[in-house]
């Protein structure tokens, strides 16, 4: 085959595919760039909003702890219910017994202390119930407990704790 030979036949012009495809290029890499912009957007739209959130929690918490109590334990309003009305549910402690949940109640100050006072409005509570009417986070009640009766004042039946009989 000569060298002619493959010179000859239709000339095809190249060049404007070639542009049209440079062209696309171009539209695709400014697609990207906008992707990416929105992307960079949405991520710092993103830390925003939850920074919001966080704030927002840290505002409310109180208050959902506060209605959890009221809204929360059917058990907790019956015994309430109870004490209102002067029913068993409450136990019946004489000023010297009261005297002396103060006294442990200054040494233990702060969770333990509203603890004493749970469980002396209501008898004897679950963790959950603790955690809802002290409103101390659930995962730091066992702590409590372990405080409680490290200094021999609590009595755990099943998963119940009631003050012990002082």
């Amino acid at each position: 085959m000569s060298s002619r030979a493959l010179l000859s036949g239709e000339v095809v012009n190249h060049n404007e595919e070639l542009e049209a495809l440079r062209e696309e290029n171009d539209r695709l890499q400014q697609d990207l760039r906008q992707a990416r912009l929105d992307l960079i957007n949405s991520q710092n739209e993103s830390v925003t909003a939850r920074a919001a959130i966080q704030a927002l929690r840290q505002t409310l918490s109180p208050l959902h702890r506060a209605l959890r109590g009221v809204f929360g334990e059917l058990d907790l309003v019956s015994g309430t219910t109870e004490a209102v009305n002067g029913s068993p549910g409450t136990p019946e402690t004489s000023p010297l017994t009261n005297k002396a949940w103060d006294l442990w109640k200054q040494r233990l100050p702060g969770y333990p202390a509203k603890f004493i006072d749970a469980l002396l409005a209501h008898k004897d509570l679950d963790s959950r119930q603790l955690s809802i009417t002290t409103g101390c986070h659930y995962t730091n009640v066992a702590k409590v407990i372990y405080k409680l009766n490290q200094a021999g004042l609590i009595n755990k039946n099943g998963n119940r704790y009631s003050l012990r009989e002082l």
